[in-house]
């Protein structure tokens, strides 16, 4: 059975007024540093948010609100084998609120229609007396303004372990605009598969909002949380500290504080600050495994509907673009990183020019069952990149278009032809939506 669900739009999933994805024009990576997307954590950065005084407060309300209600103590220590399970390697098509949903339902022997409905109330009543633990941070509103007007898209990049509506009401503590709609992506549980400090959660974030590494900007608080795993997947970063550090601690761009980074950014070639930085085989794996997440979070937006229509006559259906992403996997890309390892620089021909719309041969009948399958085949190519050894990412090879290249480009290549169809899909889905 699917793990795909049709559900209910989410505030703050991708829309098509997303910014559009690009490909590497030429066989190099980029030399230009060119910011498109800035992703910024929220606690301690855009809110003061004392974990000791938060957090403690935040379970002795919740343990109050579920003992009464369901006569069942300590749901703290069940939210925090939630916390942990979140952290592991799990399926990614089960989003954040679906795993505590789970875990919960195995500790209390509620229902999910249950857990739903007492959690809803716990935020809408219980949480706003935790807005008494933060603290504003002054600059926040107009160093969020200042970005968007000069159009760059804005992530709110907190770690996804809460509902929307916990996020929501931080971000009216901040001062900031509380209606997700008005950010490129609010990352929260009920929208996200991953969470901090896994890369693959920021590699969902780019998918999603439809930019590369190169070309997103990460600033946070915490070295663990925000700027090792970013730096990692191979975004800028800037580190928020009350003292900045020459030079910086690696792997942080650059550090300062939030007025630092609000000068900087005042400047019309502040994006030039930043040293271009080559991804190495790290960022591969947890590429791949964000593109997944993506991928399932816009798939919970298809009505059935959708995934014949056409709302663009010259562009695929939403289930000719995930049937290609199947075939395409099965077909070039996985054969194609097995060849250079097999081969002696072997010379890579284009693949075929895609059909066009209407021309897509069928997959399958259910789109979700053609999700599933590229779901399956994808997490056989990250166990077959596991294998590879250091020096088999060099591997060389020659492509018709590129000219010389290696395994690693050609890997890199695949995790950005899946984000070059996750932006279609997105664009394509808005669409129908708009119909």
């Amino acid at each position: 059975m699917s793990l795909f669900q049709s559900k209910k739009p989410i505030p703050g999933v991708l829309t098509s007024k997303t910014t559009k994805a690009s490909i590497f024009s030429g066989r190099h990576w980029k030399n230009l540093t060119m910011i498109k997307a800035v992703l910024v954590d929220l606690d301690d950065t855009l809110l003061i948010n004392a974990d000791k005084v938060f957090v403690p407060e935040y379970l002795r309300l919740i343990d109050a609100f579920i003992e009464e209600r369901w006569q069942y103590p300590q749901i703290s220590n069940v939210l925090r084998q939630y916390i942990q399970a979140a952290a592991g390697l799990r399926d990614p098509r089960q989003s954040i609120s679906d795993l505590a949903e789970s875990v919960i339902a195995a500790a209390t022997g509620r229902s999910s229609d249950e857990i739903r409905t007492t959690f809803a109330d716990f935020y809408a009543h219980v949480y706003p007396q935790l807005q008494d633990c933060i603290e504003k941070v002054p600059l926040a509103p107009r160093l969020i303004d200042a970005l968007q007007r000069r159009e760059y898209a804005v992530v709110i990049a907190t770690n996804p372990l809460y509902p929307a509506e916990a996020i929501r009401q931080r971000l009216a503590w901040a001062g900031l605009p509380d209606d997700l709609t008005q950010y490129a992506l609010v990352t929260h549980s009920e929208n996200m598969h991953f969470t901090k400090p896994d890369p693959a959660y920021y590699a969902e974030i780019i998918a999603r909002v439809g930019v590369e590494p190169d070309e997103a900007l990460m600033i946070g608080d915490n070295i663990d949380n925000d700027i090792e795993p970013a730096a990692k997947l191979g975004l800028y970063t800037y580190l928020i500290c009350p003292t900045p550090a020459v030079p910086s601690p690696q792997p942080a761009s650059y550090t300062g504080t939030l007025d630092d980074f609000f000068a900087r950014v005042t400047r019309q070639d502040w994006p030039s600050d930043f040293a271009h930085r080559i991804p190495g085989p790290q960022a591969i794996e947890p590429q791949l495994r964000g593109n997944m997440g993506a991928l399932a979070g816009l798939l919970t937006n298809v009505a059935p509907q959708h995934w014949l229509q056409h709302p663009d006559p010259d562009e695929w259906s939403i289930m000719e673009i995930v049937c290609h992403l199947l075939q395409s996997e099965t077909t070039v890309q996985l054969p194609r990183l097995q060849r250079i390892l097999a081969e002696d620089n072997p010379f890579l021909s284009p693949p075929r020019q895609p059909p066009g719309p209407g021309e897509v041969p069928s997959c399958y009948e259910d789109g979700y069952q053609a999700a599933d399958r590229f779901i399956q085949c994808r997490q056989e190519t990250i166990q077959w990149l596991a294998q590879l050894q250091p020096q088999d990412w060099h591997r060389p090879a020659r492509h018709s278009i590129f000219g010389p290249t290696t395994l690693l480009e050609m890997a890199h290549f695949t995790a950005q032809h899946d984000r070059l169809h996750l932006n279609q899909l997105c664009q394509t889905l808005g669409r129908c939506q708009e119909k």
